[in-house]
């Protein structure tokens, strides 16, 4: 199976792009809710709590060591947004109320 064959697509429009790693001493589930709070434009303690979403750990198990990974991807909503992780560091958030035609969910520039 080639990387293309294992392409994800969103049909949600991209509003903000984030990177998580080491350098920044903090798991993945954090800086996902801060992304989502970016996005939202509202305090991340005003969010619900990310585990009525995903489990909080499981993330950060499953990406906590940044590998480099591009084909680890994992997309959950939360609320009205569409969170999407790569193994890469990368993640994106997607408004789910402004729809596209799909794409894959990181192909372009980053935001």
């Amino acid at each position: 199976m080639t990387t293309a064959d294992r392409l994800v697509y969103r049909g949600c429009t991209p509003v903000l792009d984030m990177e998580y790693g080491e350098a920044d001493n903090r798991p993945p589930s954090e800086v996902i809710v801060d992304a989502v709070a970016t996005a939202a434009g509202v305090d991340p303690l005003d969010l619900p709590p990310l585990y009525e979403f995903v489990d909080p750990d499981a993330l950060n198990n499953l990406f906590g060591t940044h590998d480099g990974a591009t084909d680890v991807v994992l997309g959950f909503t939360m609320d009205r947004w569409k969170v999407f992780v790569r193994g890469d560091g990368r993640i994106r958030v997607c408004d789910s109320t402004r729809r596209t035609d799909p794409e894959p969910i990181f192909d372009g520039t980053p935001l």
